[in-house]
């Protein structure tokens, strides 16, 4: 028997350097927060095929390839509905930072426990936006910009809010084992060993 294993190849995208990744299983992927350059995550993907687009929130930075990538495979495109329902104050933020909005297929929309291709599943968990989402994996998940190595989401900007943020990242600490490799939606890698041990804005002495 062979036994293919999931992948994770990270692509560096846009002026504010999202990292878009490609959860692949043999020729088969998914391209999760294509936020820029549609051309270069195509070209990187080859002749592999697009199960699904997936965005962990609606923020332009995350989401600016995703009609160029849908148009070009015939992927679904897929975000939890509470951050569907923000995307017009989400536009005006774009636009407030100089960005035009990008335009968005229909969505299929995801939430708590949605099952993904490859066995992933979805943790809702909202603070930097009502509907972000991580993406759990065996060894591995994907935290969009709610943790980042050292770090964690902004809750200044539409819909965020700190204490659903801190019960967030309190939850990812609880429940996932501490190896886990965390892939953040901007910046390196780390471990939720490393982020609940070191984190400076939320360790785990901070949860309850």
């Amino acid at each position: 028997m062979v036994i293919i294993m999931v992948s994770v190849e990270i692509i560096t995208v846009g002026p504010l350097e999202t990292n878009c990744y490609l959860v692949c299983e043999g020729k088969d992927c998914l391209v999760v927060d294509p936020g820029d350059e549609a051309e270069t995550i195509l070209t990187i993907l080859g002749n592999r095929r697009v199960l699904a687009v997936v965005a962990t929130h609606l923020h332009f930075d995350h989401i600016g390839a995703v009609e160029g990538i849908v148009s070009s495979t015939g992927a679904p495109f897929m975000v939890h509905r509470l951050d569907w329902e923000m995307r017009d104050k989400y536009t005006q933020l774009a636009r407030s930072w100089g960005f035009e909005p990008p335009n968005l297929p229909q969505p299929i929309f995801i939430d708590e426990g949605s099952g993904l291709p490859f066995n992933l599943k979805v943790m809702h968990t909202p603070g930097h936006t009502p509907g972000s989402i991580s993406i759990v994996g065996d060894g591995f998940v994907l935290t969009g910009d709610t943790l980042f190595a050292g770090s964690v989401g902004r809750t200044d900007l539409p819909g965020g809010d700190i204490e659903l943020l801190i019960r967030s990242i309190c939850r990812l600490y609880r429940e996932l084992p501490g190896n886990y490799i965390v892939y953040p939606g901007h910046g390196p890698p780390t471990t939720i060993n490393d982020e609940a041990d070191n984190n400076y804005f939320v360790p785990k002495s901070l949860c309850t």
